[in-house]
């Protein structure tokens, strides 16, 4: 019986993935023993029926898993660019000058940006936006300019691609989070800043008007 067994994160897909993080949740809660988690986590990443999981010899068994794992565990690379469908999607080209809409949308999904994501050590209770997350964060190349750069489509929400993106490599998901993160935060350091900035100002000003001087005559 030939197995189909994924060597690294980039052939197994987040769809699988979520799947997965579902399967831990249902044995961190008691529905599933260990065995059973295994054997369904072995169907999950292989091209095995759940009835002949139980034919596998143990060492067999034992191997599977740890070469999920070791596919699981594998550390990320970023990739700004990826086909899928015959569609060739970008990551958001400057996160600096992202809609308001887009904000909105990434904040509502932060839950799930908390450095958690890599080796499912610790499950989220968002598990199911996972894909609406890179739905944000990529988007149809529009065009393509000298230099490796590009525009993407405008943001109008994430209802036509999430599904889609249920299909990208573990790996191009993994690494586009760890990257927004990194920028996420320095984002935020810039949004603060210059609020503070703006708040000084405001302040000057005001004393300023205070003082009398600078008035209009």
């Amino acid at each position: 019986m030939k197995i189909n067994l994924a060597e690294n994160q980039s052939e197994i897909t987040l769809g699988q993935y979520q799947k997965y993080l579902k399967l831990i949740e249902r044995l961190e809660n008691g529905e599933l023993d260990t065995y059973t988690f295994n054997r369904r986590k072995i169907v999950l990443f292989t091209n095995l029926m759940f009835k002949d999981t139980a034919n596998i010899t143990q060492i067999d068994f034992e191997g599977i898993i740890n070469q999920i794992d070791v596919a699981l565990n594998e550390q990320a690379v970023f990739k700004s660019r990826f086909k899928l469908g015959g569609v060739e999607f970008g990551f958001i080209p400057n996160i600096n000058n992202i809609t308001s809409e887009e904000m909105m949308h990434l904040d509502a999904l932060d839950s799930i940006t908390q450095g958690e994501f890599i080796d499912a050590s610790n499950n989220t209770n968002n598990v199911e936006d996972l894909h609406k997350l890179m739905a944000v964060l990529f988007r149809p190349i529009t065009n393509k300019e000298v230099f490796g750069s590009y525009e993407i489509a405008s943001y109008n929400g994430t209802k036509k691609y999430c599904e889609l993106m249920k299909d990208i490599p573990l790996s191009i998901a993994n690494g586009a989070l760890f990257f927004f993160v990194n920028l996420a935060t320095e984002l935020q350091e810039a949004i603060l800043k210059s609020t503070k900035e703006v708040q000084k100002r405001a302040e000057a000003q005001a004393t300023t008007f205070k003082s009398g001087d600078g008035t209009l005559q």
